[in-house]
């Protein structure tokens, strides 16, 4: 009798705690991911928690530096990274990702530039030092422009290191451009990269079948109308975006 109470009491806290997914994250990029008062925000941290309550997961939170993410996940001590990034070739020879998360038509990228600069285009980055941060699309953006990546583990570095004159520019996704618009003296916006096929997907180990149920709980999320709420939250000026996209 006693046996039968212990496992019937076991099943019940086990049942108490569910399942666990440890989700790895760079908070760097507002609004993707931050920290606000120590606690993490943004649209990808909600995506995931919603992704969670879809799959009976509660996640748990590890934030490092964006360059760590993958490595730590091979290593097994994350399940999966979310953190703005993109499925890459090379990136997908080592992690299996989930479908593109961005569920809009177009993403900008901003071109920002010391105030004291003489560059009125992203052309004219060609052979000059342009502050991005290590791992990310915007890496790719500066070499296919012919510009020379500066690399930063966080963009924070890259943006003081521009208002001071230390590089020659940044590549930046648009509304974390705002936001160091809005609050750092001495930089300006000359210019704009379209990324026409958003790409930001979530990171799990190679071959892992939690990437179908994810993919299945995105489409969900998309039907049942939780992802348009996160967006607006976030980005409510890439609604109209999604609108083309869904409808």
């Amino acid at each position: 009798m006693k046996k039968i109470l212990l496992i019937l009491l076991l099943g019940i806290s086990l049942s108490a705690f569910g399942k666990k997914l440890y989700m790895g994250t760079n908070a760097e990029f507002v609004p993707y991911e931050y920290l606000e008062n120590g606690q993490l925000k943004g649209f990808d941290i909600e995506l995931m928690e919603a992704v969670g309550n879809e799959l009976g997961y509660e996640i748990v939170w590890t934030n490092m530096g964006f360059d760590g993410l993958l490595p730590a996940l091979q290593m097994k001590k994350i399940d999966g990274v979310i953190a703005g990034m993109a499925p890459t070739p090379e990136r997908e020879k080592a992690v299996s990702f989930s479908m593109p998360y961005m569920l809009v038509s177009s993403n900008e990228h901003y071109v920002l530039v010391n105030n004291n600069s003489k560059l009125t285009d992203k052309n004219e980055l060609k052979n000059k030092k342009v502050g991005v941060q290590i791992g990310t699309i915007q890496e790719e953006f500066t070499k296919s422009l012919g510009g020379i990546p500066v690399l930063y583990d966080g963009w924070t570095g890259a943006i003081m290191d521009l208002s001071q004159g230390k590089i020659d520019g940044v590549i930046i996704a648009d509304v974390t451009g705002d936001k160091f618009l809005n609050n750092i003296e001495g930089i300006k916006k000359i210019d704009t990269v379209i990324d026409s096929n958003p790409g930001a997907a979530i990171a799990f180990r190679k071959n892992d079948p939690i990437v179908s149920k994810v993919n299945d709980a995105i489409n969900s999320l998309n039907k049942n109308g939780k992802y348009l709420e996160i967006l607006k939250k976030y980005f409510p000026e890439k609604v109209e975006g999604y609108k083309k996209l869904n409808f």
